[in-house]
């Protein structure tokens, strides 16, 4: 058992952004006992973890996120000591309301969440990268128990983040602004991934004119069709890409940048949206390039 007051428990460490974590921040920002369980880790197991962690990082699947942090909630009901759980999913409300109940549910005054989007990974998070400005992390909610006060943590964590990595903290969008926002921007990307996933002579001409977005949507295959299912703003985005689709001959590379760039002008106006991604950001300049 770790003797370290500020152990982090990484739910779903064995995931790619779990690894990542692991890997390239947590060491960065002086972590020094990482604790990884899984969803299916047996009780006796999970528990002795769960009892040693001052922070908990939530990082398995979009699909099962909400059922999962509820699932914490509730096993650290009776936890005597403040604890910290770091939410982090890319469709945010959602988990934002099924965990502020619980946690009103439970009223334990030592548990507080943080809900987070970190819009980067380990296909880039470097400063020194093209798309680097877009590397952010989105806060859109937090929740404090009467005895866990979050304001000077999650002042401390931001600050590291922007020290070790020049990454910045925004406050500037709830949650539901958040899914909004990303679903023209994250989710007109993933229509394009949508696409390839569905039409294999599309897949290959993708892969042969950018193959890191390629390799990228391929890894993410099923983070990106949860995305396209539970965020609530995307059938509308689905709706507009689809239509600009068929307006293509729908046989080329270029008619696949044609429709993403007339969907990109019907749902932004032809202005940036306000949490760009890197994979949005490369489309759009492939698409505006002569």
């Amino acid at each position: 058992m770790s003797d370290d007051p500020d152990a982090v428990l990484i739910i779903g460490g064995r995931g790619e952004f779990g690894r990542f974590l692991q890997r390239d921040i947590l060491p960065n920002l002086g972590v020094h006992t990482v604790l990884t369980i899984e969803r299916d880790t047996p009780e006796d197991q999970r528990l002795p973890k769960l009892q040693q962690a001052r922070h908990i990082i939530i990082a398995t699947p979009l699909a099962v996120y909400a059922e999962q942090a509820c699932e914490i909630v509730h096993e650290c009901h009776n936890l005597q000591r403040p604890l910290t759980l770091w939410l982090i999913p890319s469709v945010q409300a959602g988990v934002w309301r099924a965990v502020t109940a619980m946690l009103a549910s439970v009223q334990n005054p030592y548990l507080s969440a943080v809900f987070v989007h970190p819009m980067y990974g380990p296909n880039g998070f470097r400063s020194d990268e093209r798309e680097a400005r877009t590397f952010r992390n989105i806060l859109t909610a937090t929740a404090g128990g009467a005895k866990h006060s979050l304001a000077d943590e999650v002042s401390q964590i931001a600050e590291a983040f922007q020290e070790k990595f020049s990454i910045e903290t925004t406050t500037a969008f709830d949650p539901e602004q958040h899914d909004r926002i990303t679903a023209y921007s994250q989710g007109l990307s993933y229509c394009v991934a949508q696409t390839i996933f569905e039409r294999p002579e599309i897949d290959t001409l993708l892969r042969t004119r950018m193959p890191d977005l390629h390799f990228s949507f391929h890894a993410n295959h099923g983070l990106i069709l949860d995305f396209l299912r539970l965020n609530a703003y995307m059938p509308k985005v689905l709706a507009v890409f689809w239509d600009a689709w068929q307006r293509t001959a729908q046989s080329s590379y270029q008619d696949l940048l044609s429709a993403f760039a007339q969907a990109d002008e019907t749902l932004n106006c032809g202005t940036e949206p306000s949490i760009p991604t890197k994979w949005y950001e490369k489309l759009r300049a492939a698409a505006n390039d002569p």
